[in-house]
């Protein structure tokens, strides 16, 4: 019983089926009808948990397999447009792989190890190198790069005015950004491209390098700039995880999971670190609306 429908601004529902066969009110729901069939994904609730699945809160899994629910498309408009960005990658790579290349690049594999599975976007046999995309905001993407900010003085402009910032003539005070890779997070991010590196090399594909490619979804923005991101794509190397550790989070996670759907059994609470300290559960979970834990927050 997963996704069922989406929501109109007003709340009203309308079935996958009825979108799929365009008995929708597309001018009601403000979105077109392509992007709602983009939106609205099958996808098997018996399926084996994927690699994506556990690194989310159990909870989340657990409720999206079971239960029937409904999205606002507004709430996936980043999702739809990181996902339309993956299709466009992975035309390009498919098109390198069968005309030029075709010894060397493999793109959309899909592995499966542990009783779970994983989607590598890109492998290079040449190199031996993993490549993960993802299309995110300037943030989560700051973090991951380890941005540092300190303050400076600019060396030519000066305040023409006295203020909090310093007095009139006096060198105007700036911001200045630089990478520390000891503070770098990479989070979620991380144990998904490292678990992707231990299916590669349970089916023979050595890995050497890996990497996630971030196309910042804010990029050109004041936001952005005062993060540090002045780019549009970074390609971010990815700490190595040791396998004991890897594999304690993963096979924790999916028997987690796997109990819960057995005995029909709501998981405990998504954790602070899963949750982003509960900001996802106010805006950003498709399930929100239907979780137990998330009532009158």
């Amino acid at each position: 019983m997963p996704l069922k429908g989406f929501k109109y601004p007003d709340g009203d529902v309308v079935r996958l089926l009825d979108v799929k066969t365009g008995n929708v009110d597309v001018d009601r729901m403000q979105v077109s009808l392509p992007t709602l069939l983009h939106m609205s994904k099958d996808r098997d609730p018996d399926r084996k948990p994927s690699t994506t699945e556990l690194i989310q809160g159990t909870c989340q899994s657990y409720l999206q397999r079971t239960q029937d629910y409904y999205i606002y498309p507004d709430d996936n408009a980043f999702s739809l447009a990181g996902t339309l960005h993956h299709l466009k990658l992975e035309e390009s790579s498919s098109t390198l792989v069968s005309n030029l290349t075709k010894s060397r690049l493999a793109s959309e594999i899909t592995l499966e190890s542990l009783g779970i599975t994983g989607t590598i976007d890109l492998y290079d046999r040449e190199t031996n190198t993993l490549v993960d995309y993802k299309f995110s905001g300037s943030y989560k993407i700051a973090k991951c790069l380890g941005v540092q900010v300190k303050h400076g003085y600019h060396p030519t402009e000066v305040y023409k005015k006295s203020g909090r910032w310093g007095k009139a003539g006096t060198p105007r005070r700036v911001k200045e950004f630089y990478i520390d890779k000891d503070t770098a997070d990479m989070e979620d991010w991380g144990w998904q491209v490292n678990f992707y590196r231990y299916l590669l090399e349970q089916n023979g594909y050595p890995v050497d390098n890996m990497y996630v490619q971030a196309t910042v979804r804010d990029a050109g923005l004041q936001i952005a700039r005062e993060r540090g991101i002045d780019k549009k794509i970074y390609m971010i190397e990815v700490p190595y995880i040791n396998d004991e550790h890897l594999l304690d989070m993963f096979e924790t996670k999916r028997d987690a999971l796997l109990l819960s759907l057995d005995n029909e059994e709501l998981p405990d609470k998504c954790t602070d670190e899963e949750t982003w300290n509960g900001i996802k559960c106010k805006s950003y979970c498709s399930v929100r609306d239907i979780c137990p834990y998330n009532e009158g927050e």
